[in-house]
């Protein structure tokens, strides 16, 4: 992951501000989260479909650094990047200051041939080259092992201690490990330019406090030695200036000169071209050279700058990769008309999952998702239909689709079958389970809600006859409210309609289905024209179509017809839960089943329903009555129609 050195800063102090502040003091595990899940929502509001660490570091750690900074100067100060940074300038400017007031190489009055501080500074920085040369022929020592050394030593001077102070100094000792080794080579480059720098500061300044004495003070110039005599001086100071008698042409000094400037004998105008030989001799030997050694330290700063990566193996993306959501994503083959309108239903609210969360893709095997890798493929009616080319090495579950997508307490069973393929989803998996399971139970209770209202509402009509007209209205706002809740959008009639010919329902739910319910003499409503399914629940004769409308309507005319009539309370009210939790279970499963299962499921509801109201009756009565616990009667809706979906679904 390329960075530049401000993210790289960032996203190693929010990794030692996890690893040091494990007790959330200066930011704690609900502002972490926050900040994560911040992070990767604005990473899939940009287009991200697979969210990895590398797309949300920045914002991740720019969160979690604020906070902390907020709370702890130390942090502040980590973060800016302050405390050294002002040698860059300071030591330059204090070199320059040093040679300016250099005595030793150019005293009140004398300019000194054989000065040893001269030949010292000249002598330094040839040597310096020379190592230079050296270091750029052999194989760079890694910076790691500096960047250790100063970890152990940070180490040992952490306080111990509590207090934000201690806590600040212990994310330091995490932070500047991974600092420099990440920065070792940016760092080595900007210490060696302020060095370059400070060297030729240094002997510029000599230089200058040479012109600058030179304008007051007339300067005797000359040597002195014991052991060496005229020409042993004249060679030494042949090579010392070849430099720039060879690259300038300039007139070397002769043997004469030498004689006569012994013992400090020279003085007067002549001795200018002593001050500025000194001067040329600087500037070529220490100056230029420096100032170029700096600049190419500034080039190769910049570099490296440019080429800061993270590893995605590395702590600082490993521990944030370790806390992501997983987008997993299936492939789907073969599906029938009837499956795709079944996975459509099934995806029904799924969509307004957490943005931040895990979430589940579904690729069809056409346009621009068959030419992506997927993580598994699922079959549908047609098991054997060919796979997109970029889809073939993926795994698949052995599972057939009316196993999972028949109901949804089914829908677990996807899970389960897909986390053994997938071992780096697994986590992703239980929580993408978890996560459809409180939806789907969520939309659950939402619906007991409803069927207990319902029925409530219906026990009051029971036992005021002359109100029997309301019925139909509540019924069809229940099937309306179910509806919405399932991801239906069609409001469904209150009254019946004429009846159709069965063989209308082929292809859906049709005479299989009603055969296997059955059908009641006394029934007063048939199904409306394209009707899919007829219920016989003891008298009356329930019609679900692709909108429940000859459900509604059978049901409701029935029931009005017996609260008009004075019927026996209990009766009527049998019926009533009786319809209302057939109409849950038609609401919440017609778009998922395909004619088969209609047909199969029919006869089991129609039995299931009848007999587990039956054998619930008193309680469920009791709950109806006035004052009766709403809680009470949600929690026997539930066990009536849990029971149903157990025995009337394959097991799971």
């Amino acid at each position: 992951m390329q960075v530049d050195e401000r993210l790289l800063r960032t996203v190693l102090l929010a990794d030692a501000i996890e690893h040091a502040d494990r007790q959330g003091v200066l930011v704690s595990e609900p502002e972490r989260q926050e900040a994560l899940r911040g992070a990767i929502a604005a990473a899939r509001g940009r287009g991200v479909q697979r969210v990895g660490a590398a797309d949300v570091a920045a914002g991740w750690a720019g969160a979690v650094v604020q906070r902390a900074a907020e709370r702890s100067p130390g942090v502040a100060a980590l973060h800016h990047g302050t405390g050294l940074a002002w040698l860059a300038g300071a030591l330059p400017a204090l070199a320059l200051l040093l040679g300016l007031v250099t005595d030793r190489i150019a005293n009140a009055h004398r300019v000194d041939l054989l000065s040893l501080p001269l030949l010292a500074v000249l002598g330094w920085n040839l040597a310096t080259y020379a190592l230079l040369a050296v270091r750029a022929g052999l194989r760079r020592t890694a910076p790691a092992r500096w960047a250790l050394a100063l970890r152990r030593w940070l180490r040992a001077r952490t306080p111990r201690q509590g207090g934000q102070r201690a806590l600040a100094a212990q994310v330091g000792e995490q932070f500047y490990g991974p600092w420099f080794a990440h920065t070792g080579g940016l760092f080595t480059q900007r210490v060696a330019r302020v060095l370059h720098l400070s060297a030729a500061a240094w002997a510029g300044g000599i230089a200058l406090s040479l012109l600058l004495r030179g304008l007051v003070v007339r300067y005797q110039f000359g040597w002195e030695s014991t052991f060496m005599d005229a020409g042993a001086v004249h060679a030494l100071v042949r090579v010392l200036f070849l430099p720039l008698t060879a690259l300038f042409g300039l007139e070397p000094f002769s043997l004469q000169e030498i004689q006569a400037t012994q013992n400090f004998a020279g003085e007067g105008a002549a001795g200018q071209r002593w001050v500025w030989m000194y001067v040329g001799l600087l500037a070529l030997v220490v100056v230029l050279p420096r100032l170029g050694l700096a600049a190419w330290a500034r080039w190769r700063e910049a570099q490296l700058a440019r080429r800061l990566a993270l590893d995605p193996r590395g702590r600082a993306l490993q521990s944030l990769a370790a806390r992501l959501p997983r987008d997993v994503v299936l492939g789907l083959v073969g599906l029938s008309a009837p499956q795709t309108q079944a996975l459509q239903t099934i995806l029904a609210g799924q969509d307004a999952s957490d943005p931040a969360g895990d979430r589940l893709h579904w690729a069809e095997p056409a346009g621009a998702a068959a030419q992506q890798p997927v993580d598994a493929v699922l079959a549908g009616a047609d098991a054997q239909a060919p796979r997109p080319p970029a889809w073939r090495e993926a795994p698949s579950p052995a599972l057939r689709w009316d196993d999972w997508a028949a109901s949804w307490v089914l829908e677990p069973a996807l899970f389960d079958r897909l986390a053994p393929l997938l071992p780096a989803h697994q986590d992703a998996l239980q929580r993408l389970r978890q996560a459809w399971e409180r939806h789907n139970e969520d939309r659950f209770a939402q619906a007991l809600a409803l069927l207990a209202s319902h029925l409530r509402a219906g026990a009051a009509l029971a036992a005021r006859p002359e109100q029997a007209e309301r019925y139909p209205d509540q019924l069809r706002q229940l099937a309306a409210a179910l509806g919405r809740l399932h991801g239906q959008v069609d409001t469904p009639p209150a009254e019946p309609a004429s009846p159709a010919p069965h063989a209308e329902a082929a292809g859906r739910w049709g005479d299989g289905a009603f055969v296997a319910l059955g059908s009641s003499a006394g029934a007063a409503a048939g199904a409306k024209a394209g009707a899919v399914l007829d219920l016989g629940l003891g008298g009356i004769t329930l019609g679900a179509g692709t909108a429940l409308g000859a459900l509604l309507g059978a049901a409701a005319a029935w029931g009005r017809r017996g609260l008009k009539k004075r019927q026996e309370s209990d009766e009527v009210l049998r019926h009533m839960a009786e319809v209302a939790c057939l109409l849950y279970l038609v609401s919440a499963h017609q778009a998922r089943l395909a004619p088969a299962q209609g047909e199969l499921l029919a006869g089991r509801w129609r039995a299931e329903v009848t007999g587990a109201i039956a054998a619930h009756w008193d309680a469920l009565h009791a709950a109806l009555q006035p004052g009766g616990d709403q809680g009470a009667l949600q929690a026997l809706l539930q066990t009536v129609l849990r029971g149903v979906l157990r025995r009337s679904l394959p097991p799971h």
